[in-house]
């Protein structure tokens, strides 16, 4: 099933092609969403997990005798290793963009709102998106008359399972 799954600031929200609200992952009269499902899908990191498994692959007495430094060297080149795709602020997209329009030898007095619209466009392409379009897991059940019917897969809070299209 083709659905839309949207971040808000504090929740998320999921909606059919129809537009009609489906779940959401705050208390609603809907289906539920699980928050962790959902980070997931956009690739949100949970730090205190994050640091719960590295330091578990630590063993005590390395921890004891590990010096401040290296353990601050190793959740900072992990962080590196999350952002490692992420490499450029949006004034190096700008800068770089307005050196292509030089080099195009584009000038100043044609149409700068066709640049700037452009620009944005790139510029919003690179950032974070805020909707994904999602799938509900679905279990299929064949009753007698082979009639196949879709049933939503739950987890075992009662919420509804997504994965990525």
């Amino acid at each position: 099933m083709k659905v839309e799954l949207f971040k808000r600031e504090d929740r998320y929200d999921l909606y059919g092609v129809d537009g009609a609200k489906i779940a959401s992952s705050d208390p609603n009269p809907f289906g539920k969403l699980s928050k962790e499902n959902c980070d997931e899908i956009f690739g949100v990191v949970d730090v205190e997990k994050l640091a719960k498994d590295e330091a578990i692959k630590i063993s005590e007495s390395e921890i004891r005798d590990e010096k401040l430094e290296r353990i601050y060297k190793r959740g900072f080149n992990k962080a590196m290793e999350l952002n490692k795709d992420k490499l450029f602020t949006v004034e190096d997209v700008k800068h770089a963009m307005n050196r292509v329009w030089s080099w195009m030898s584009i000038e100043e007095d044609k149409d700068c709102s066709v640049l700037s619209e452009l620009e944005e466009k790139v510029i919003h392409s690179l950032q974070q998106p805020t909707e994904i379009e999602v799938e509900i897991a679905v279990l299929l059940t064949e009753r007698d008359g082979g009639v196949v019917i879709e049933t939503p897969k739950l987890d075992a809070d009662g919420c509804l399972i997504l994965k990525n299209k």
